[in-house]
């Protein structure tokens, strides 16, 4: 076969562009460090890729969720622990006040203390986390005890704890009630610590066994808020190291060795000018000729 000038200035701007195309593969893979630059690079690798960044995504909505979830579970459990404070200060006033040697005047300055330490419990009780209620349910702009008597009327029956997806198919209620912690109306904490301080005016006995049973039953709800915060966390420390799996997977099918890309981007420069070089004493003869 008779080989024309033609051909040759083809084949060897053939051969210059894909030398060039090989050079900007170079390039860009050295530059942003990613193997994948578009979905021809590698069919299979961008759909596994996509897969990865879906669940790296969902993990950090999760990962969101029991953030969220322990700051109330914190919260939760810093403010009961301060109100089994304040119903243990009641306790030792009460055990003073049931002594029989006081006269009314002692007796009125616990009962006033009483009532202080009560009023402190109604701003435990309507403590907010970022502007949210934190005893009241999902109905976090509401305080549970607006007003100083409202234990007297509050219901929680139709409350509802706010819930967190803290991974998939895992939801959990997180938080207490208010009624929960107090108990309602006549038989609320409350109203027995109403009863203590009048108890206390009238020289009276205050009942151990009602303020104790109060006690026990925000300890057991304490109790309760911690195992559920083990539980997030357990789970945070799993999403965790899922989301770093899944990041390294996702490292492997896209990034890059950056030395071997680095040498491959110089070999690749020195084809191209080799190339340059070769297309270049190919074609300025048969042009020359062509001059002539």
């Amino acid at each position: 076969m008779r080989i024309s000038h033609q051909m040759l200035h083809q084949n060897s701007m053939n051969h210059v562009s894909q030398n060039m195309s090989r050079l900007n593969k170079a390039y860009n893979d050295a530059s942003t460090g990613k193997q994948i630059h578009k979905p021809s690079d590698d069919p299979h690798g961008v759909s596994q890729a996509m897969q990865l960044k879906s669940a790296i995504s969902a993990n950090g909505q999760y990962e969101r969720n029991t953030s969220e979830a322990n700051l109330v579970l914190d919260e939760t459990d810093q403010t009961i622990n301060s109100m089994v404070n304040v119903m243990q200060r009641v306790r030792e006033l009460s055990v003073q006040g049931n002594n029989d040697t006081l006269n009314d005047e002692d007796r009125n300055i616990i009962a006033t203390e009483v009532e202080e330490l009560t009023e402190q419990l109604r701003q435990f009780a309507n403590t907010q986390v970022n502007g949210n209620y934190l005893f009241n349910g999902t109905d976090t702009k509401n305080a549970p005890y607006a007003e100083k008597n409202s234990h007297e009327t509050a219901n929680f029956a139709d409350v509802k704890l706010k819930t967190f997806t803290i991974a998939d198919g895992l939801t959990l209620e997180v938080g207490v009630k208010a009624g929960e912690l107090f108990g309602e109306g006549e038989d609320g904490l409350f109203a027995k610590l109403s009863e203590a301080a009048q108890n206390l005016r009238a020289g009276e006995k205050v009942s151990l066994d009602k303020i104790d049973s109060g006690v026990d039953q925000m300890l057991q709800k304490a109790a309760e808020v911690g195992a559920r915060k083990n539980r997030v966390e357990a789970v945070e420390n799993r999403i965790s190291g899922s989301t770093l799996e899944l990041k390294q997977m996702l490292s492997k099918i896209e990034d890059i060795d950056i030395a071997e890309a680095i040498t491959k981007l110089k070999s690749e420069e020195s084809l191209y000018q080799a190339s340059l070089a070769a297309s270049a004493k190919i074609i300025q003869p048969s042009l020359m000729d062509f001059l002539r």
